[in-house]
């Protein structure tokens, strides 16, 4: 992709999305972490498993990882057999346990987004059940899942379990009218307990737990 200075301009996405690259933030912003064997990372959205494969390798943490989509979990067996600090659970992150509708779209795909498409029924989880149930605090929380982030933050930060969260990198998605409204009370409420140490607004931020 090149550069279209008047898109620079006018989009901030689009300013947005050329900083992120040319900060290199995929390779050096989202797992610039210290962790160890006794880390635990929560990766929802697995995908692929691009990056807790890459994070399994930063000192070797425990990875839970979620993906609700079934064609990605089922492609997913020969990466985990080469991933043995990384347990992945064919369901999703929400704010609730149960099923949704997911449409499927590559990395876009989505319970929360209103497209037409294949359509297949998947399992979610909700997000403080998930924190709870680790008996311990959450060294870094990934969350890439294509608009439940907006479910997910609202949960955690309602049940008091965001406090138990380290490190959180969290994709913003642009899903709705609304949806930038709803981010604002999110960070509004973040900011409580966490402190924004970067932030590309709708590709990729980071939160740290206060001191």
């Amino acid at each position: 992709m090149g550069f279209n200075l008047i898109r620079f301009a006018l989009d901030p996405h689009y300013r947005a999305i050329k900083r992120w690259k040319r900060a290199k933030g995929d390779e050096r912003l989202l797992t610039d972490f210290e962790l160890g064997p006794a880390s635990l990372v929560v990766d929802a959205g697995f995908y692929k498993g691009d990056f807790s494969a890459r994070i399994s390798k930063k000192g070797g943490p425990k990875v839970l990882a979620f993906e609700p989509a079934p064609e990605f979990c089922e492609k997913a067996a020969p990466l985990l057999e080469r991933l043995p600090n990384v347990t992945l659970e064919c369901a999703g992150l929400s704010d609730f346990n149960g099923t949704a509708r997911l449409v499927y779209d590559n990395d876009g795909s989505s319970t929360q987004r209103k497209q037409e498409g294949d359509t297949v029924e998947v399992t979610l989880r909700r997000a403080s059940d998930v924190v709870r149930a680790a008996g311990r605090s959450v060294d870094l929380m990934k969350l890439n899942i294509e608009g439940d982030e907006y479910p997910v933050l609202e949960n955690l930060i309602a049940e008091g379990q965001v406090a138990a969260i380290r490190h959180l990198v969290v994709q913003f998605h642009l899903i709705a009218d609304d949806s930038r409204e709803r981010y604002a009370r999110i960070a509004e409420k973040l900011s409580a307990t966490h402190d924004l140490v970067w932030r590309y607004p709708f590709i990729w931020e980071r939160w740290d737990l206060r001191t």
